[in-house]
């Protein structure tokens, strides 16, 4: 139903006159941001020598109500051991935001940004550190960014369009009643969401294993739209300026959404909590569509939803060990189940069916550019799933629908796939190289999967890390009910598909839960078999089978809610019971592992993005052989013969010009970025330079003999990376289409359907 049937009226004008009252709030907004930007400089030029603690170097700085970016110029050889400040002590810390900033010997200057909510008069910038070098500060510059306003506009526009939205809303309430228990659903997956993200709605993030990697990936998809670089295939920010490649081999579409926010100006404490909180959000609405759908009934696609997005093994995983990635792809898997459960349940005949393949495109592509760890299993569940479902499977129908879903998914993802591929074949990374890394004894016990108050602390009692919790008693108890339910059923000859899914599903979650147990013989299977050796050991933990048995307890669950509804005799309080059961599990079991996690784990208030120096977690997608320890910012390192003249180094690239004294012997300069593939080496004339690998994997470019000129050195994405991208890009234009014309046809179908009611009526 297209818009502007449904608002007429009164509800016309008021969306009119809210989009011209917007349009003029945003055009009033936008003359101060074009503004010319101020800046505010004040001479230091002052030697601070070691041992003095905390020194002042400038005082009574005078600022308006902005967002700032504060560069420091300043000379020592004392690396990572001074850090300079801005601080008003006459106004509370959220008016003056600032993150120490941490000098390295290598740099002449620093940049900071610095978020200012009140007029400030006397900000006092200082520094401290303990070093046995003397430091010399030249001056400061603190310049407007203009980001102030940009923030405003931002908030402005999802008010304005959430005001829209209302309208929207209360015409189509008007035109076709909206009944009551949509109002209800709707009002219960805000509450949901609510009491899910409580410990994102505060002043602070809390600090967690992955969390600060995840910033600093943040941090580099934002610095690669800043640079006009998409999409972004290496991280320029990590380590140390070398480069990381993780985009290419770590999905980071999603992650666009919070660097979008971070370029508009928002602080990492509030985009950061603000992406887990939609994280929270979309997990919810995308389970309750998926099993609402599942079992035709919106309350118990609500609380499976509740189920699923307040599992134990979710929270652990987002909250405790802050895995963003994986917390994404968890959006995605309800998809792929409901998918397959279609596929192998529905009518083939149904118009419907022909768009399932629609289903399975997004929850891949959705779960594949987040984690790939996630997208393995995925693949892996597939094809157990299918394997269980063969004949169904060489359906006609079915078959083109899962070669169409696979087909697309892959044409769809193939801009990220096709780097992917490429690194991992040709590629000497770390992660090839873990085969002989053990999991097993990052299982979890027998007694986790029963445990029902988990007190938070992930450590069990010979002080091992515990990785995830289990399913948690009562789901545990579920199954226990869906055997007697699928035996009397057996017993009774009553046979449907949601019967039939409930007992894979029952089935494969029991496998899930044997397989991240500590005592499952996983390194004797590593051990027996060297070739899965590589493919074991990727998964890192044996708990991360915990993510597909969380989720396919969920339809277990919602197959007996929905047998107490509506096949049982005892219909009202066997339903009541069922629902009780799942209030129990998110209302004690959940809510108080967030609440524990909440107490026990460390808080943080990171308001820039320099907190992290160098840190890649566990470092799989560095070059083979490279030692970390030996990272710093630094100059180049040249040969003999070799005279560097002038050096300026940028984001995956560096300029600079040298000469050869030798007229035989060949040299060399080494630029502190990683030798990945995509780099070259060109003079200023445009000839083409050899690099190779230097010291510690570093880019060695060959000077030839009597050479003098500039050399540009870039990263360059091969044009078969291109041409993927291109590929991509057409198939979802395929699918908007595709989508658009379906969408069309419905439309035109439901007015046939009513000319032809009225038709009748007459008659």
């Amino acid at each position: 139903m297209r818009v502007n049937n449904i608002l007429t009226g009164n509800y016309r004008k008021a969306f009119l006159a809210v989009c011209v009252i917007g349009l003029g709030i945003i055009i009033l907004l936008l003359i101060p941001a074009m503004q010319e930007k101020k800046e505010y400089c004040y001479s230091i030029d002052r030697t601070v020598e070691p041992g003095n603690g905390e020194t002042v170097l400038y005082e009574a700085i005078e600022l308006p109500v902005g967002i700032y970016s504060v560069r420091v110029n300043y000379h020592t050889t004392a690396d990572f051991e001074y850090v300079v400040r801005l601080t008003d002590d006459s106004m509370p810390p959220l008016r003056v935001m600032q993150n120490d900033q941490i000098l390295a010997a290598a740099h002449s200057s620093e940049e900071f940004h610095l978020w200012l909510f009140g007029r400030s008069e006397n900000l006092t910038l200082s520094v401290s550190g303990e070093s046995e070098q003397e430091i010399y500060f030249e001056q400061v510059c603190i310049t407007e960014t203009g980001q102030l306003w940009y923030s405003i506009i931002f908030v402005s526009l999802v008010f304005i369009l959430l005001i829209l939205g209302c309208i929207v809303c209360a015409a189509w309430h008007h035109a076709y009643k909206i009944p009551a228990s949509g109002f209800v659903v709707a009002g219960l997956i805000l509450l949901l969401t609510w009491l899910l993200s409580r410990p994102y709605l505060m002043n602070w993030i809390i600090s967690t294993g992955d969390s600060g990697y995840h910033i600093e990936r943040i941090d580099g998809v934002a610095n690669s739209i800043a640079n006009g670089v998409f999409p972004m295939r290496l991280e320029a920010n990590f380590p140390l300026g070398y480069g990381y490649a993780d985009g290419i081999l770590y999905g980071s579409t999603l992650l666009y959404i919070p660097a979008v926010l971070w370029l508009i100006g928002f602080p990492v404490l509030y985009y950061y909590n603000i992406f887990i909180i939609l994280i929270n959000f979309a997990t919810i609405l995308v389970a309750f569509y998926c099993f609402g759908r599942m079992f035709q009934d919106k309350y118990i696609g609500l609380l499976c939803s509740a189920l699923y997005a307040f599992s134990l093994y979710r929270i652990t995983v987002l909250f405790e060990r802050g895995c963003v990635g994986e917390g994404c792809a968890q959006i995605f898997l309800p998809l792929l189940l409901y998918g397959y459960y279609r596929m192998f349940t529905e009518d083939m005949e149904a118009k419907s069916y022909k768009n399932i393949w629609l289903i399975l495109v997004i929850g891949y592509s959705g779960v594949l550019q987040s984690h790939t760890l996630t997208c393995e299993l995925a693949l892996i569940w597939t094809g157990v799933i299918c394997l269980i479902n063969v004949r169904r499977v060489f359906r006609r129908t079915t078959f083109i629908q899962l070669v169409k879903g696979a087909a697309f998914t892959l044409l769809c993802n193939a801009w990220y796939a096709v780097p992917f591929l490429d690194y991992y074949l040709t590629e000497n990374l770390m992660i090839k190289h873990t085969g002989q890394r053990l999991i097993q004894h990052e299982g979890i016990t027998l007694r986790e999967v029963f445990i029902h108050f988990f007190d938070g602390v992930l450590e069990d009692e010979q002080g091992m890390t515990i990785r995830a919790v289990g399913p948690g008693l009562i789901p545990m108890l579920v199954l226990i009910v869906f055997t007697g339910l699928a035996i009397y059923a057996l017993v009774k000859k009553k046979k449907s598909g949601l019967l039939a899914a409930g007992a894979m599903c029952a089935v494969l979650s029991l496998l899930c839960i044997v397989f991240s147990l500590r005592t499952f013989p996983w390194n004797r299977i590593q051990q027996a078999w060297p070739i899965a050796g590589n493919i074991i050991s990727s998964l890192q933990f044996p708990t991360r089978f915990l993510n597909w048995g969380t989720l396919f307890m969920v339809p277990v669950f919602g197959y007996c809610l929905w047998y107490a509804k509506y096949e049982s005799k005892w219909k009202k309080p066997l339903y009541a019971v069922g629902a009780t059961a799942a209030i129990l599990a998110v209302g004690t079991s959940s809510l108080y592992l967030i609440n524990q996690i909440n107490l026990t784990i460390g808080r943080e208030r990171i308001f820039d993005n320099n907190q992290l120096i160098g840190y890649v977690s566990g470092g799989e997608y560095i070059i083979y052989g490279t030692d970390m320890s030996k990272l710093s910012y630094s100059i180049p390192l040249t040969s003999e013969t070799v005279q560097l003249v002038q050096y300026d180094k940028g984001d995956l690239a560096a300029d600079f010009r040298c000469s050869n004294s030798s007229f035989e012997e060949t040299g060399y300069v080494e630029v502190p970025l990683f030798l990945y593939k995509g780099y070259r080496a060109e003079t200023g004339a445009g000839e083409r330079l050899t690099c190779v690998y230097g010291n510690n994997n570093v880019i060695r470019v060959l000077i030839p003999p009597k050479f003098n000129d500039t050399i540009s050195v870039r990263f360059v994405s091969p044009v078969y990376w291109r041409i993927s991208e291109a590929c991509s890009a057409l198939a979802w234009l395929a699918i908007l289409i595709y989508c658009a014309r379906t969408a069309r046809g419905k439309h035109d179908q439901g007015n046939a359907n009513k000319s032809i009611k009225a038709n009748t009526n007459k008659r």
